[in-house]
């Protein structure tokens, strides 16, 4: 049985997570939905990127998080808690989760927090695949 998770961060930062991607793949994980190439132009196609996201995150049995995200990062980490999901939050530092002010939602007790200046795949993996 495959195993799910939901990526989130900056839209443009996508070609950075490929080795990730790559990774849990290789591990026999599958992305619950790829947002990466929609695209969107007016309050329909929103709405219909807005549902496709969270059932993403619905059907994932985790969330990933490379920080910094975009916009709708947050929206996506809260609503991944609201849903019971474990959170896997990877920052270059923790001055991120501090800037400009902290969020308790990074220090939720199912949030595991991973710190490296470049993408940890390996520690990122080992962790989700535990």
């Amino acid at each position: 049985m495959s195993k799910l998770f939901y990526l989130s961060t900056q839209k443009d930062r996508n070609a950075e997570a490929f080795p990730l991607l790559e990774a849990l793949r290789t591990n026999g994980w599958e992305r619950t939905f790829d947002w990466a190439d929609r695209e969107a132009s007016n309050e329909s196609e929103y709405a219909d990127l807005a549902v496709a996201e969270i059932a993403g995150i619905r059907d994932a049995d985790v969330v990933i998080v490379i920080l910094p995200g975009g916009r709708g990062t947050h929206v996506e980490i809260g609503a991944a808690l609201a849903m019971g999901k474990p959170v896997f939050i990877h920052a270059p530092n923790r001055k991120i989760l501090e800037t400009p002010y902290p969020c308790a939602f990074h220090y939720h007790p199912t949030v595991k927090l991973l710190f490296s200046e470049r993408l940890d795949v390996e520690g990122l993996v080992a962790c989700i695949i535990k």
